[in-house]
């Protein structure tokens, strides 16, 4: 037993003094005596009682380990035993023989043994050995287990980790697999199979190894980080030479379920002929879903129900064994329980059964701490922490409305559709009154009104999905198959003239569309179960932030990789849509300002009737003589079930029904990187006679009208192509017949190279690839670090793609058509001169110019070839619930050949969103502030 235990005792780290709080007695305890204090063992150099009556125990040498305030504590008289053992040998001088056997058995063996002293008398004591496992005993009674990690020790380090990272993320984003033939990188660490692979379907990858990787991080797996506890993401749902974890994604949309929009219901039906009889104004068959993956992080008891543990924390391990323990399949567990997403019957994870494995089984994989395993001495059990890859499915068309973090309260796809576990709980974000903002970057779990303890969802990205229907450009976008006579949409003897028809077996080719089938009917050729690095049917938010606080050279190399168009962009898609406005207009017209506004009945492409606008890319285009006008805006008028239409031009101007409208809105559904883009060419009279475009189509249209003496090569593209050829879909006889044809491309022009003319009548479908913008508006907002936080002026008209090509058109909708040469500067970084900083807001300020105006060094940009526009944009730092951005505060650059200038004014004219201002030689110039589409990551707040 114990020669005294306490209930309180305090020491401090380098201190060799013990303090006894709870009044007990240190009378028994003797020099050479060990204290065992908050599971460290410590020799006692004496006991004694201070001026303050207290106990007190000076230690031999100094406390090495932290603080210890009013902890249990016990003396182990270990040398109190080893005191008679000697005592009993120095008087040993006779019958030595039988004292020598006693010694032997003393050293060696159980229970006690008796040594014969000099005087005649015996004196027992217990063995070496029964003295160590009385200890043992003691030990284990007060402190069990004690190789195994305590939870103050765990939770010191997530203490620990917090205060290091700026937020939960990623730490280390891991390598990827280099093979460029069969690989595609989505960015570091994250990759997928190009254009699908069987056996592979419907997967990204997290990381690599092996022989064949690359990639700038220090770790070959992902490694990340959730509210303070640290995870390496290895062998997860795989094991492979070479691939690190896979992430799956739920099988593609197959027409058979709706969603209603108004009660947030799904409904999956036998066919896709009853789902779109059961379509309503709300209620849709969903083809275009955008699917979310995560890695949910919670603690396990491990008990008789929940008896495995895994190697690193993961239940879906695949791995053979936790460093050195062989593992098995976890069969006690149901197949959903290790489900990455609602259906998955193929997670089942190995691991090791706690409760049977051996003590010294146990003692290898709790050592480890990457395997997450603690000690409650409260509670006496033992817990892992577990980490799942988890993807949810989108319950309806279009990308989720509240996926990110730090801007919405809880995770939903729309207002009626939060995610909700079995057990009722839900996911909190930033905006919640119940989130904890000590741990930010993970949305929290809640039941009831309370936080789950130790219950986190990091989201690490969304992918756009493609369905199993026939692929049309104006039905059905985002399908794959081909016609059930193997021909894509346009070449089929079969007809369609509805989305419903694009998924009726009778007329689609059975399996197509699939990797296995090789048979795709997309102009891009993808499959709906691969998944892509960008664009259509491909990755679109990469949202795995790094949890480590960014510096001033981060915000840097994102502005440099923005203007040279290594950024990865993301949009939303357009739908456009032909009207004769002679079938529209019941109330002519009135004036508003300089504008003409146009009232039609019913709502045109809208799926609401609820009172809103809409920017457009839009145009009304007379009968009489194709005169084309933009139009500015779409939308409803208040309190009617009327649009309005706000038109561009001099209220002079007849726009009545002699006219066409053609106009494009955003769609619900984004894009992100490189994807392919629908545009056609012709005019609305014989667009509005193919039955293949006249109910709309996904992409834009190119207000260039065929009249048999344009050029091809005049028929610039509206948004800058990445591809050298043109996939041309053509008909001369409003869509009865069609052919195709691939044309060479000029990146410098935008526009096709043949100079013959375009014939009158002619319809044309464009497929092209292009990017997704950079930026999109904001408000004008606060600098992070005011003057600090400010760029510099960066001023481009070059069309080279590395020139901010991109970023151009990302901010003004504008293609830079000059090709860069030695003899005329194309681009620029001009100095700013002075600031308008309100430093009681920290923005720059427009409103007047008692703070000063944003003054930089005169423009130099030589004369445009191709007479192309130009920009210019001041970068700017900015931050928002600890997430890093880059402003830009932009002006549009028109140059004048009879001035012989560009009419710059040398200034910046900060706005919010997008606006016009007359340039010095008197042209309409665009002027706004956009932000990058993603943010950088996160700041740590150190305050």
């Amino acid at each position: 037993m114990a020669a005294f235990t306490a209930s309180q005792a305090s020491v401090t780290n380098g201190s060799k003094v013990v303090q006894i709080n709870s009044g007990e007695s240190v009378a028994n305890v003797s020099s050479g005596d060990f204290l065992v204090l908050a599971g460290f063992i410590v020799e006692i150099n004496r006991a004694y009682v201070g001026s303050d009556s207290k106990g007190y125990f000076e230690l031999v040498k100094n406390w090495s380990n932290s603080n210890q305030s009013n902890q249990e504590c016990i003396v182990v008289p270990t040398t109190g035993e080893f005191k008679k053992a000697v005592e009993a040998l120095s008087n040993a001088n006779v019958l030595v023989n039988d004292n020598f056997k006693a010694l032997q058995d003393w050293q060696t063996k159980m229970g006690t043994v008796t040594f014969s002293n000099q005087d005649g008398t015996t004196t027992t004591v217990k063995t070496l050995k029964q003295i160590e496992a009385d200890n043992q005993a003691q030990m284990d009674a007060y402190h069990p287990h004690p190789w195994a990690m305590r939870k103050v020790e765990f939770e010191a380090m997530r203490a620990a980790n917090n205060e290091k990272f700026a937020a939960s993320g990623f730490f280390h984003l891991g390598k990827n697999y280099d093979v460029p033939d069969a690989i595609e990188s989505i960015g570091e660490g994250l990759y997928i199979y190009k254009n699908g692979y069987v056996g592979y379907e419907n997967s990204i990858y997290l990381g690599a190894h092996g022989d064949k990787k690359s990639g700038i991080s220090k770790k070959d797996t992902a490694h990340i980080h959730i509210a303070g506890v640290l995870t390496d993401i290895f062998e997860l749902s795989i094991r492979n030479a070479q691939l690190s974890s896979k992430i799956k994604l739920p099988p593609a949309e197959d027409g058979t379920r709706t969603y209603d929009s108004g009660t947030g219901i799904s409904v999956s039906h036998a066919t896709p002929a009853i789902a779109f009889a059961a379509e309503t104004a709300t209620n849709k068959v969903v083809t275009d879903r955008e699917d979310v993956w995560g890695i949910y992080q919670e603690v396990r008891e491990i008990n008789e129900e929940y008896p495995f543990v895994y190697k690193n924390g993961l239940p879906q391990s695949l791995a053979s064994d936790i460093y050195g323990v062989p593992t098995v399949s976890n069969n006690v567990q149901g197949i959903e329980y290790f489900a990455q997403y609602d259906g998955d019957i193929s997670s089942r994870g190995r691991g090791v059964n706690w409760l049977t494995a051996t003590e010294e089984e146990r003692r290898t994989i709790a050592s480890n701490p990457k395997n997450k395993i603690k000690f409650d001495d409260q509670t006496g059990k033992f817990y892992q922490t577990h980490n799942f890859a988890i993807t949810f499915r989108g319950i309806g068309n279009g990308s989720w409305q509240f996926v990110d973090v730090q801007n919405t309260a809880t995770l939903r796809f729309d207002l009626k559709t939060p995610v909700t576990n079995s057990d009722g709980s839900y996911f909190t974000g930033y905006n919640n009154a119940k989130y904890n903002k000590e741990c930010i970057g993970v949305y929290q779990k809640v039941k009831g009104n309370d936080l789950v303890e130790d219950s986190y969802l990091l989201l690490c990205g969304t992918v756009n999905r493609r369905n199993t229907g026939l692929y049309h450009d104006s039905f059905n976008k985002l399908g794959t198959a081909k016609a059930i006579d193997d021909k894509e949409w346009h070449n089929t003897a079969q007809s369609f003239t509805s989305k419903a028809d694009c998924f009726d077996p009778a007329k689609v080719l059975a399996n197509s569309g699939s990797i296995a089938s090789s048979k795709s009917g997309a102009p891009d050729g993808r499959y709906y179960d691969a998944i892509y690095a960008s664009g259509q049917g491909g990755v679109c938010r990469d949202m795995r932030y790094s949890s480590w606080g960014l510096k001033q050279e981060d915000f840097a190399d994102a502005d440099l990789a923005i203007k040279a168009g290594g950024y990865r962009g993301r949009e939303y898609l357009t739908i456009t849509r032909a009207e004769d406005l002679g079938n529209l207009l019941t109330s002519g017209s009135w004036s508003n300002g300089e504008k003409r506004v146009i009232f039609y009945q019913g709502n045109l492409l809208f799926d609401t009737q609820e009172s809103q606008t809409y920017n457009v890319e839009g145009y009304i285009i007379s009968k009489v003589d194709r005169t084309i006008r933009k139009v500015l805006q779409v939308g409803y008028s208040s309190g009617s079930d009327r649009t309005g239409i706000y038109l561009d031009g001099p209220l002079s101007d007849a726009w009545t029904d002699e006219s066409y409208l053609i106009f494009s809105i955003a769609t619900s559904s984004s894009v992100a990187g490189e994807y392919t883009h629908t545009e056609v060419v012709g005019d609305p009279a014989n667009i509005l006679l193919c039955d293949d475009l006249k109910d709309g189509w996904v992409g834009s249209w190119n207000p260039t009208i065929p009249d048999g003496v344009k050029a091809f090569n005049t028929f610039t593209a509206t948004k800058p192509s990445v591809d050298t050829t043109l996939s041309r879909t053509i008909t001369t006889d409003n869509g009865a017949t069609w052919s195709d044809v691939e044309s060479d491309f000029s990146l410098i022009t935008n526009s096709m190279t043949a100079s013959s003319a375009m014939a009158s009548g002619r319809v044309e479908v464009w497929n092209y690839t292009v990017k997704a913008r950079s930026t999109k508006p904001v408000g004008n907002t606060k600098i992070l670090g005011g003057i600090v936080g400010l760029g510099s002026v960066f001023a481009s008209m070059d069309a080279g793609i590395k020139n901010a090509r991109y970023l151009a058109f990302s901010l003004i909708s504008k293609i830079l058509t000059h090709p860069a040469n030695t003899s005329n500067v194309g681009q620029e970084t001009l100095t700013l001169l002075s600031s308008s900083l309100l430093h009681s807001q920290g923005i720059l300020w427009a409103s007047n110019k008692s703070t000063g105006e944003n003054k930089h060094t005169p423009l130099s940009l030589g004369i445009p070839t191709n007479a192309g526009p130009a920009f210019k944009a001041l970068d700017y730092n900015v931050v928002e619930n600890q997430q890093a951005f880059i402003n830009y505060a932009y002006t549009e650059l028109t140059y004048d050949a009879v001035a012989g200038d560009w009419g710059d004014d040398s200034k910046i004219h900060p706005v919010d969103n997008q606006a016009t201002m007359l340039d010095e030689n008197g042209h309409t110039v665009l002027v706004g502030t956009a932000r990058c589409v993603e943010p950088l990551g996160w700041l740590k707040n150190d305050k």
